[in-house]
């Protein structure tokens, strides 16, 4: 009769020491994946914490722009410098403007605006859910108009 021979399988799996390896790998690329995802989202907090800025400042442009219509307010007189707060999305703003000669504009009459916006901190019963610690850039956002006076 045929004897029956039975040819050995190869190995099938990992070996103890490809295991560590591979784990010693993944250990030291895990916390450098973390730390890179945590900047991406911190830099978006940022771009949105300055888009909001950039929002109280345009408004803030605006509601001078209509004070300064002379049809609508006659005796309205542009101050040279102005500062307020102010709440949006949950947080509170502090906004200031400067007026001064517009000397790249050789029209008289002209005034420059610089409206500079920083983050004040939450506002009172503010559902603010973005990142742990408000940015303290200041000024966050800066716009500039002109206007005649």
């Amino acid at each position: 009769m045929f004897a029956k021979h039975r040819l050995s399988a190869p190995a099938k799996g990992f070996t103890l020491v490809e295991v560590m390896i591979s784990l010693a790998i993944v250990s030291m690329a895990l916390p450098a994946l973390i730390i890179l995802v945590m900047t991406q989202i911190d830099g978006a907090s940022h771009i949105r914490n300055k888009t909001y800025g950039m929002w109280v400042a345009e408004n803030e442009l605006t509601r001078l722009t209509l004070l300064n219509n002379k049809d609508l307010f006659p005796t309205f007189k542009l101050m040279e410098k102005d500062s307020g707060q102010t709440e949006m999305m949950g947080l509170l703003w502090r906004w200031q403007f400067e007026t001064t000669v517009a000397e790249e504009i050789p029209v008289k009459g002209i005034v420059k605006m610089d409206v500079d916006v920083s983050i004040l901190g939450l506002s009172e019963g503010g559902g603010y859910n973005g990142a742990k610690e408000l940015e303290k850039v200041d000024p966050i956002a800066r716009i500039t108009g002109y206007m005649s006076e």
